[in-house]
């Protein structure tokens, strides 16, 4: 028992850790991007990306080999994809809401058992494009560069998930549904 209590509390801490973004930081107008640094430096500097992809990669964990590989893929072709409307579009008044918005759905959705994650990862992977989309809208200078850029840190984000999601799936069902519900409300909290 103590060392479940243990176990819980790491992977609480963990998740806690993870789940604390401000809203949609990487996003305050008041800069732009340009070339491959700055594509490889915004996910992981923006909260907001860095907890969802995370997040988005710690669901495929535990998951078959053929689900991980849909789930990137899915994951991929949405950011690419969102990447683009925003370079070609501009931004739209859903883009920071559909941000938060995911982060909180990959976070609750941690506590269903690795059976029905992987599924659920493939299904909402479209959501992330609204982190391209934000990262479309500000991006001026290299196109190539900071799309390259991007993409790398998005897909490393999402690998550096995988072992945040095995420790999340060690943890009871009750538990982990806890800590899952908790990590939303504290997102929904900080969403305002």
């Amino acid at each position: 028992m103590k060392h479940l209590t243990r176990k819980a509390s790491t992977a609480a801490l963990t998740l806690a850790t993870v789940a604390l973004p401000a809203t949609a930081l990487a996003h305050t107008g008041d800069h732009v991007h340009g070339g491959l640094m700055a594509g490889l430096t915004h996910p992981v500097t923006g909260l907001d990306h860095l907890v969802a992809l995370v997040l988005f990669g710690a669901l495929l964990a535990g998951t078959t080999l053929k689900e991980k590989q849909l789930g990137f893929v899915a994951a991929g072709i949405s950011l690419a994809a969102g990447f683009a409307g925003g370079v070609a579009l501009g931004g739209h008044v859903a883009m920071e809401a559909v941000i938060t918005g995911s982060a909180l759905l990959f976070a609750a959705a941690l506590a269903f058992p690795a059976s029905v994650r992987g599924k659920a990862a493939c299904a909402v992977a479209f959501l992330l494009g609204a982190h391209g989309w934000a990262h479309g809208v500000e991006m001026t200078g290299s196109l190539a560069g900071f799309g390259a850029g991007f993409m790398a840190s998005s897909v490393l984000l999402m690998l550096a998930g995988l072992p945040l999601g095995q420790q999340i799936q060690k943890i009871a069902p009750a538990l982990r549904a806890v800590l899952a519900a908790g990590a939303a409300l504290g997102l929904m909290l900080l969403a305002g």
